[in-house]
Formats: structure tokens, sequence, C-alpha cells
């Protein structure tokens, strides 16, 4: 049975694991936690300090989804939606991304946006099926995997 809870600073091993296992799935996309991404040695403190929430997924106690939402003025930005592939197309992500758009909804966000790195065309196929725009704009990250994003963004009414 899988369980959707808060993540909490001393998930960063299983998030870590989460997310670097999602990484090698793609050619040069490297996970640097100690240079690029140290909010995830502390999940849970980063976005607090951002007024956001990060929720974990775990089945037989290891974490198999992650999701964090931050504001960003009068929208909602969604961070770090993985799933292992295993877990893949059995409603997990939905239920994150819905579980981010009630709360978006419930707090008046005009919109829910990301980005989303070039390489993870299934990552894509998914928001627009959640009815996310695509939209023109791209920003590069200048780091070690040579990230190119592309910007999604989602009206709420």
């Amino acid at each position: 049975m899988n369980t959707l809870r808060y993540a909490r600073n001393k998930d960063a091993v299983g998030l870590i694991k989460l997310i670097d296992t999602c990484f090698r799935e793609y050619p040069n996309c490297i996970l640097d936690v100690d240079n690029e991404m140290t909010e995830l040695k502390n999940i849970y403190s980063y976005f607090k300090k951002k007024n956001g929430y990060f929720w974990v997924i775990e089945k037989n106690k290891k974490i198999i989804g992650s999701m964090g939402v931050a504001p960003l003025k009068r929208n909602l930005e969604l961070h770090k939606v993985y799933i292992t592939k295993k877990e893949r197309r059995k409603g997990l992500a939905r239920k994150l991304v819905l579980k981010a758009e009630k709360f978006a909804k419930k707090n008046n966000f005009e919109k829910i946006i990301l980005w989303s790195d070039t390489r993870f065309k299934e990552a894509h196929s998914m928001y627009l099926n959640f009815n996310y725009k695509k939209l023109s704009k791209t920003r590069r990250l200048h780091d070690i995997s040579k990230t190119t994003e592309f910007y999604f963004e989602k009206k709420l009414n």
C-alpha cells in the first residue's frame, strides 16, 4: 500500500535515491546534490522557508514518488515531481498533481507553473494530458547536466 505524506528532512537519503534513479534514465542527466541540489538534504526546511510544501509517496518504507509546491507571486510552482519507473502509469503522478491543483485553487492562485527538463518527454506528455500548456519559453540551468527546461502552465478558474 502507498502512503502519501509530508516530507521530513530525514527523508534525504530516500529522496536523493528516487531522483538519482530517475535522472539515470536519461543520457548525461547527473544529480549533483552537493553543488546543485543541496535542498534535497533538508527538503522540509527548504520548502518551509519558501512558504511551500513537499510530499513523498512511500511504499514498503521506500520513497517512490515526490512533489513540492511553492508560491511565486500569484502562481503556485510545482517542483520535483518524480515517480520511480516501476510505479509509473498507476495514477501516482496524477494524485500528486491533483493535490497541487486543489491546494492552488483553495489558496486563490491564478495558475500553476513548472519547468521540466527537455529530456523528460514522458513527463511532458503527462502534463499535456493534465491540460497544462507548454509555452515557447525555455531556460538553461548551466549545470553539470547542461539542462535546458521547458515552461508549462495551467490557468485556474
